[in-house]
């Protein structure tokens, strides 16, 4: 069944599927660079009795270029530090900011980049209450004045990507899961930084390969 039909499942339930959400919704774009974007209830079913979760219609499923993703996983971990610095400097290079904006516009990004950063924000305990974190609400306030002050539109891969990862959130909030997601991000890093040295490891074997001759 659709993730929405288990809304008043035991809690423990509720927050099985929403994990299992948030990991395939990061890993797909972090480690696989292939998302499917349509982040519909119909598109997913969870089965109560393997407790797995599986995806439905690939329609609106589209790849990522690597250093979009490298970059934005640079910025989620910045919103989740609530590392100002690193979400101006990632949101500029991204293409969300041109660096001309006023300070209210700043203020804006940063404070929703802080909200959609917080199911992998460092907390005591670990777990993220989705339930009761008012993320739509507070996103939706900061939305406004970004659409008043925006200079750009935001790049073209971020409507489809930020469409399925606020949607994950949005099913964790109508689960009222209660879930931790502090580790899945850092082992994402984690992952990507070893991917990025393998390859600079390899660039390196294949440049002393050429001198020899």
């Amino acid at each position: 069944s659709p993730p929405d039909h288990f809304h008043s499942a035991p809690l423990s339930t509720r927050n099985r599927i929403a994990s299992l959400l948030l990991e395939i919704t990061t890993r797909e774009l972090f480690q696989f660079r292939f998302m499917q974007t349509d982040p519909n209830f119909s598109n997913f079913l969870y089965d109560p009795s393997s407790r797995r979760l599986g995806l439905l219609d690939f329609g609106a499923a589209r790849d990522f270029p690597t250093p979009f993703v490298r970059d934005y996983l640079a910025l989620v971990l910045g919103c989740a530090n609530r590392d100002r610095d690193a979400i101006l400097h990632y949101s500029t290079r991204l293409g969300f900011l041109t660096g001309e904006e006023g300070v209210s516009m700043l203020d804006a990004h940063v404070e929703a980049s802080y909200v959609m950063g917080e199911p992998f924000a460092a907390r005591e305990g670990g777990a993220y209450d989705f339930g009761s974190s008012g993320m739509a609400k507070r996103l939706q306030k900061h939305g406004q004045v970004m659409l008043e002050n925006r200079l750009c539109p935001p790049p073209k891969e971020a409507y489809s990507l930020n469409r399925r990862l606020t949607g994950a959130f949005m099913m964790c909030v109508k689960l009222g899961a209660v879930i931790p997601g502090r580790d899945l991000l850092l082992e994402l890093v984690e992952e990507v930084a070893k991917e990025v040295a393998d390859e600079e490891h390899a660039a390196e074997d294949h440049t002393v390969e050429e001198r020899a001759n």
